[in-house]
């Protein structure tokens, strides 16, 4: 089982895979001159079933026969489109043609899950990222530098020179400021919630502080405030049980984009790549972003 783990059979698989799907699955270009258009049976099912994951019910004799007929017009003018040449240096068939062998590649990749212990190693290397949030009880003064003007960091500073001396103020000492939509204290307030209350720089400022002493001013997008925070919890290191799902599906996206980005680099060194060298002349950019009147 081991040697199904390892990236050379992976991607030994994934391109035999490939391969044979497309053996199997696509359309030789001489069938498209072919007058002869088979509707078998499984195109039928697929239909069928497609519509009932949609509609939670099986699909009518006259909707499943609006179906076919709906695949058969696609089909026919898919034909004809490409007999047409039409897929040519078409940029949005190009990248959706790209696309789909970037998805097939990902999903074989993703053939073999995590072992346990490929989870728990994963866990373990990325175990910040699992932490939960640092949590901040505080209380801020608001002062409307729209009201006081000039005064206002002159404000902020005699009345946390006030704040200082009367410790017992703290329980009003909103009073002491502006009048604010928001209130004076929070209580065990993540960063991210504090964020989204006051703005990132007024959270980014609040988590430097150090605990129980008034400080500032500390400014936001509302103006300044004077703050003090009372304390700081620091949640318990994660526990794998409890965020397994997540590392899974963390591993798995990280998982996707390596393999992703191997499987493109193997395909790309078959190719001897040119770039050819030009020098844009400003006449011909100008004319092509500003369109003839």
């Amino acid at each position: 089982m081991r040697l199904l783990r390892e990236p050379l059979v992976h991607f030994l698989f994934i391109g035999a895979a490939i391969y044979l799907a497309f053996g199997l699955f696509a359309e030789p270009v001489e069938d498209l001159q072919d007058d002869t258009l088979v509707v078998d049976a499984g195109e039928i099912e697929w239909m069928a079933t497609s519509w009932y994951k949609r509609w939670n019910r099986m699909p009518t004799p006259q909707e499943l026969d609006g179906l076919i007929q709906q695949y058969i017009r696609e089909t026919v003018l898919y034909r004809e489109a490409l007999t047409m040449g039409l897929d040519k240096d078409d940029v949005v068939i190009r990248r959706r043609l790209a696309q789909k062998l970037e998805f097939l590649a990902q999903d074989l990749a993703m053939m073999t899950p995590p072992t346990e212990d490929e989870l728990q190693m994963y866990f373990d290397e990325h175990r910040d990222r699992y932490r939960a949030p640092m949590r901040y009880t505080f209380t801020q003064v608001y002062l409307d530098p729209d009201k006081r003007g000039d005064r206002t960091l002159a404000d902020a500073e005699a009345i946390k020179a006030a704040l200082i001396s009367q410790p017992e103020a703290i329980d009003n000492a909103g009073e002491l400021g502006d009048e604010f939509m928001l209130q004076a204290w929070y209580p065990e307030k993540a960063q991210i919630d504090i964020q989204k209350l006051f703005g990132s720089g007024f959270a980014e400022s609040l988590v430097e502080l150090a605990p129980e002493q008034w400080q500032g001013p500390v400014l936001s997008g509302y103006g300044t405030h004077l703050v003090y925070v009372h304390g700081i919890i620091e949640p318990p290191p994660p526990e794998f049980t409890a965020v397994r799902d997540r590392v899974k599906q963390d591993w798995e996206d990280e998982r996707r984009e390596t393999m992703n980005e191997q499987f493109y680099a193997r395909l790309s060194d078959r190719y001897t790549i040119v770039i050819e060298e030009i020098t844009p002349e400003p006449e011909k950019v100008a004319a092509v972003r500003e369109p003839a009147q």
